[in-house]
C-alpha cells in the first residue's frame, strides 16, 4: 500500500470519502482530522493513486510499539471492493498481525474478509457489532429519515452557563483539563488502566472536548471526542443523572463543532442496549445508521490463551 504525504492527496481522499458515508464515516473522520493538523500522528494507506478501492488509517509506525497494545494497535479501513481488501491484507504487511490490535470500520462485508485473514495468520478474534448515530446529511439516503434541522433547538444552548430545567442551578461549561484525565478513564467503560489512560489524556490534551462543572469546579458529565470525530467516553456522574445535563452538554458540543466546521463528521457508537445513548443520539437529532459498527479485536494465538 501507499503511504499517502501530500496536504493535496490527502483532500482529494476527503472529498471522495465524503461521497460514500456512511460507510466510510470513521476513515473519513480520520482523514478530516489528518488534513486538519493530524493531532493524534495518523497516515492514510491507499491500495493505488490516483485510482483507489480500500484506504486504511491508522498510527504512524512510532505510535505502534507495544505489541500487546489495542489502544494504539488501530486500523480503520474503508474499501469499495473487499476482494481488493483481501489480496492486499494477504500479501502486504500493511497490518502487523504479530501485534494485538484492532479492526474497526461500519461495513458489514469487512467481516469475511478479516475473519479469513485472520484465521490465515493464525490470530484469535473478537467481534463486536454496535450501532453507529450519525447527522442525517451522512446517511447517505435522505429518505431513511424525515428532512430535520440539527440545530433546531440548539442556540438557546450555546451559553458558557447551562440549566438542564428552569428549577435546576446553573453549571459551568468548559474543556476537560489534562489532569482531569484519571477521572474520565477512571469511568471509561472501554479505559480503567494505564494504556487507556495515555489514549485519554492524548485526546483531552488534542481534540474537542466538553465538561459540565459542578460545585468546586469538578467535572459532572463529560463527552471527548477522538481521531475518528466519534464522541465517546461520555459520563456523568450518578448523583447527577436525569436531569438532562449530559444532552445539554451534547448539544453545546455539536454547536461548537458546526461553528468550527459545518461539515464536521461526528457521530456516536454504542452498544445496542445502551438505551440513554440512544436517547440522547435521537434528542440531538443523529440518526441511526442502517450499516451499524463493527470491530475485530484480534490476537495472536499465543497472546489470546
Amino acid at each position: 500500500m501507499l503511504v499517502l504525504e501530500s496536504t493535496e492527496d490527502g483532500k482529494k481522499v476527503e472529498e471522495i470519502l465524503a461521497q460514500s458515508v456512511p460507510e466510510s464515516l470513521t476513515v473519513y473522520g480520520s482523514v478530516f482530522h489528518i488534513n486538519r493538523g493530524n493531532p493524534l500522528n495518523m497516515e492514510v494507506l491507499v491500495d493505488s493513486w490516483p485510482d483507489f478501492k480500500t484506504v486504511i488509517c491508522k498510527p504512524r509506525p512510532e505510535e505502534m510499539v507495544d505489541d500487546t497494545n489495542i489502544y494504539t494497535n488501530l486500523y480503520f479501513i474503508f474499501t469499495t471492493d473487499p476482494e481488493n481488501l483481501r489480496a492486499m491484507l494477504r500479501t502486504s504487511n500493511v497490518i502487523n498481525w504479530n501485534q494485538c490490535l484492532q479492526i474497526e470500520g461500519p461495513q458489514q462485508c469487512l467481516d469475511n474478509v478479516i475473519m479469513s485473514i485472520a484465521e490465515l495468520k493464525g490470530m484469535e478474534v473478537e467481534r463486536e457489532q454496535s450501532f453507529l448515530f450519525v447527522r442525517k446529511e451522512h446517511l447517505g439516503d435522505s429518505e431513511k429519515s424525515p428532512s430535520v434541522n440539527l440545530e433546531v433547538n440548539a442556540p438557546a444552548r450555546t451559553s458558557s452557563h447551562l440549566r438542564a430545567r428552569d428549577d435546576q442551578p446553573a453549571f459551568q461549561c468548559s474543556p476537560l483539563s489534562v489532569a482531569e484525565a484519571e477521572l474520565v478513564n477512571k469511568f471509561w467503560i472501554n479505559g480503567g488502566n494505564e494504556n487507556s489512560l495515555k489514549v485519554v489524556r492524548q485526546c483531552i490534551q488534542t481534540m474537542p472536548n466538553f465538561c459540565m462543572r459542578g460545585p468546586g469546579g469538578k467535572p459532572i458529565t463529560w463527552v471527548v471526542m477522538d481521531q475518528t470525530a466519534e464522541l465517546r467516553m461520555g459520563y456523568t456522574l450518578p448523583e447527577y443523572r436525569d436531569m438532562g445535563l449530559f444532552t445539554s452538554l451534547v448539544i453545546t458540543f455539536i454547536v461548537f463543532l458546526h461553528l468550527q466546521w459545518d461539515d464536521f463528521p461526528f457521530h456516536f457508537i454504542t452498544s445496542k442496549d445502551n438505551f440513554r445513548i440512544h436517547s440522547v443520539a435521537r434528542t440531538v437529532r443523529l440518526w441511526k445508521a442502517p450499516c451499524g459498527y463493527h470491530l475485530w479485536i484480534c490476537r495472536p494465538q499465543t497472546s489470546a490463551s
